[in-house]
């Protein structure tokens, strides 16, 4: 019994720790709220379970709270786009995600065990801008039904998170670089976020 009890407190001495390194840290206290609030607005549209007729008008909710919303999608169980949130994205319905080699790993952890999935930020070309995916399963009875997806732009992200306005800043996915921007030389700030199904390090300088 004792020893328990000793467990349970250094759990709770390691969550307040963890708390109070957040409130010392602003940006990063930033990006963990919005991830958990963008999850949070996902979740509420995976909670509908949303059809290829009802995806724009479940979505316009998270729509209308997310800064920088770029698009959004549902898909079926076999990673293939079935419809988008903006009807300009028509020509996207039918795409096959699979054939997309950064998702290989987070189609495999969707399929094994359906969890809400953050992808790296995207580097963009002339016609697709920077952008940070999200996903969220739609489970009913048990089963995976299909996955609502959003994209936001990641100039938003940096703005709402306070990084936009750092002299330097990088950020990692799983070890590797994803993003930076700015002068990262000489002294400066790192954390890591353990996000769904994946870990981000953010390095900055004030």
């Amino acid at each position: 019994m004792k020893k328990i009890m000793w467990v349970i407190v250094a759990a709770m001495l390691v969550r307040v720790a963890a708390g109070a390194e957040t409130l010392q840290d602003p940006i990063r206290a930033a990006v963990q709220k919005y991830f958990d609030q963008a999850f949070e607005r996902l979740g509420a549209v995976a909670a509908r379970n949303p059809s290829v007729d009802s995806l724009r008008q479940d979505m316009k909710p998270l729509v209308d709270a997310t800064p920088g919303f770029f698009g959004g999608t549902l898909i079926d169980t076999n990673f293939v786009i079935i419809q988008v949130y903006y009807p300009r994205d028509f020509l996207a319905r039918g795409f096959d995600l699979k054939k997309v080699d950064q998702l290989t790993a987070f189609w495999k952890k969707m399929r094994e065990a359906p969890t809400p999935q953050l992808s790296e930020p995207g580097h963009g070309n002339i016609v697709q801008p920077r952008l940070i995916a999200m996903r969220y399963p739609v489970i009913v009875d048990g089963k995976l039904q299909s996955i609502v997806s959003m994209m936001v732009r990641t100039e938003s992200f940096l703005e709402q998170t306070g990084l936009a306005g750092a002299k330097g800043y990088r950020i990692s996915c799983n070890g590797v670089k994803a993003e930076e921007g700015g002068d990262l030389s000489g002294d400066f700030t790192g954390f890591d976020l353990a996000l769904p199904a994946t870990q981000w390090r953010v390095e900055y300088k004030k």
